[in-house]
Parts: C-alpha cells; sequence; structure tokens
C-alpha cells in the first residue's frame, strides 16, 4: 500500500494543476501520467519568470536562504557539463534591441474548460525569453553563492541553466493546441548543501485570480504580494523527505511562477510518468525559500503584457 504522503503529493498536485498549464517544470512529469488518464490532454510545463525592466530598475534584493546545521545529504553526481557562472550577455543584448520576429498580432482565446479570456502577448516569444535569461541571470545567482548550474532532466540539449525558451509558442491557425503560450526556465543547482532544482516561468492568465484563490485548499495557501496581489503557495513533501514548493502570483493578465525542490528530477523516457517513490531528496533544504520564491515571482516587471 502506498505511503499516505506519497498518495497526498501525488492527489494534491492533481487537484490543484488539474485547469491549465503544470506549474513547474519539476512535477511536469510527476502529473503526466494522471493528468493523461483523467483528461487525455497534452503534456505542458510552465514556471515564473520575469523582464529585464526589474535589472534596468536596479535588480532586486532578498536575504540568503538559511543554512541548516545538520549534515547535508551524501554528495549527489549530476550528470553533463556544468556551469559556474551564468553568461546571459547574447541574452540581455537580444532582449535591449528590437525583436528580430514579427509581433503577434492581439487576440484572445477563450479557455475552453473554464471560459476565461486568454490574452495573447503580442511580443515574440523568443524576446521574451530572452528578457527572462537576462533578468535571471542578474537575480538569481546572488541568492544562491557557490553553486555549479546542471541542465535539468527537461530542459533542451541547447540551453543553458537558467536560460529561458518558449515551453509554447501561440499558433493563430491552432490556437486551442497552443493556449496558452508560456516562458520557461529552471536549474539544477549543487553546492555544499547538495543538489535541488529552480524553476521560473511566465504565462498569461488561463484562470482569475479569484478562481485561483477559491481552488487553492491545503496543501496549497493563499497569500497576498506586496501590491495586494494574489499569491498561491503550493507547499508538498513525500514520504521519502523529497519537499516541493511553488509560488504562483496572479497580476492582470500574467501569472508567473517560481518553484524549488531539494531534489533532482529524474530524466524519464518520453511519455512516461515519474512516481513519487523516484523523488528522493538529494540536499538538504530547499535552494530558494518561500519568501524568496515569492519575491521574484511577485516583481511587476514580470507582465508579459508591458
Amino acid at each position: 500500500m502506498p505511503d499516505s504522503s506519497d498518495t497526498q503529493i501525488h492527489d494534491a498536485l492533481v487537484a490543484y494543476t488539474g485547469a491549465e498549464p503544470p506549474l513547474s517544470f519539476t512535477y511536469d512529469e510527476v502529473l503526466a501520467g494522471g493528468r493523461r488518464a483523467r483528461r487525455r490532454r497534452r503534456l505542458a510545463v510552465a514556471g515564473a519568470a520575469a523582464v529585464v525592466a526589474a535589472v534596468a530598475a536596479g535588480g532586486a534584493s532578498f536575504a540568503l536562504p538559511l543554512r541548516s546545521a545538520d549534515p547535508a545529504p551524501a554528495p549527489y553526481t549530476v550528470a553533463g557539463p556544468a556551469w559556474s557562472t551564468l553568461d546571459a550577455a547574447r541574452s540581455c543584448e537580444a532582449a535591449g534591441a528590437e525583436p528580430t520576429s514579427p509581433l503577434v498580432e492581439p487576440t484572445t482565446v477563450v479557455n475552453e474548460k473554464n471560459g476565461y479570456p486568454i490574452r495573447i502577448p503580442a511580443e515574440p516569444a523568443d524576446h521574451a525569453a530572452a528578457r527572462i535569461s537576462c533578468y535571471l541571470a542578474e537575480v538569481v545567482p546572488p541568492l544562491l553563492p557557490e553553486v555549479t548550474y546542471h541542465r535539468s532532466s527537461s530542459t533542451p540539449s541547447d540551453i543553458m541553466p537558467l536560460q529561458a525558451y518558449p515551453g509554447r509558442v501561440f499558433d493563430p491557425a491552432r490556437p486551442a493546441d497552443t493556449t496558452p503560450p508560456f516562458i520557461t526556465a529552471d536549474a539544477v543547482i549543487v553546492d555544499d548543501q547538495g543538489a535541488g532544482e529552480v524553476g521560473f516561468g511566465a504565462s498569461p492568465a488561463y484562470e482569475s485570480a479569484a478562481d485561483a484563490a477559491a481552488n487553492c485548499t491545503a496543501p496549497c495557501t493563499v497569500r497576498q504580494g506586496p501590491d495586494g496581489e494574489t499569491v498561491t503557495v503550493l507547499d508538498t513533501s513525500a514520504a521519502s523527505g523529497y519537499h516541493h514548493v511553488e509560488v504562483h502570483v496572479y497580476r492582470g493578465d500574467t501569472i508567473t511562477t517560481a518553484s524549488a525542490s531539494n531534489g533532482v528530477t529524474p530524466a524519464m523516457p518520453p511519455g512516461e510518468a515519474i512516481g513519487s517513490d523516484q523523488l528522493e531528496p538529494t540536499r538538504h533544504g530547499l535552494p530558494l525559500s518561500v519568501e524568496q520564491l515569492m519575491e521574484l515571482a511577485g516583481a511587476p516587471e514580470l507582465d508579459l503584457f508591458p
């Protein structure tokens, strides 16, 4: 019989993310099997992100996460290349230039599940991804001193850690299949506390803040951002000790997210779901605190409709 906490982490995530884009790169694979069985719908990913205007305005300041006095888990070896620094010069240059791709014609697509009108950003997806990459490279490394960065298992091989990329691009010829579009970024981080994951993303709103708050039940909690925006915090743990926190900020027509976990999502064959028994802690504590995630995801500069 499965452990009750494993059942809770799976059921809570399926229930909470059953409406629209899965909210974190980490639980994309976990939810895939259950979502296919329930809705026979496509797999998607999302997280939280920000715009480079925040950097131009002076960036942001955050307290460093608390370090536990307990010993860290045994060293965890992450396969593939590692980066000690993040070079976002090309992304920042692209973000500061005019888009080279054509603007998207302004349009709205109705969410067929809840009737919510989803605005499609006019900014080309590659330009938005460049802005987000530039921002993340500026504000995240100071919060994670002395770490090395690795690609997450879901990251394409031509994408660097924390480099944002379009997870889905709107196609006016297939609006139902390509809405909502989203930008995502993630990384495995390794330091003296072990290995964990962080993820960020942005999507046009696919539900109202009021509906999100109404559907937020344990282990989800509703909080309020500094400007009165609705914030939902999904905090889940497995019996193994695996811990995952995901923050979602509802600001007008944009939903931004930020997530952190104390484990590394294993690579799985395409279409195969990850079971909760495959999620193990590989780090002592989360790489980023809930407060840091809220501040990263809650900046007004994260708007996809500048």
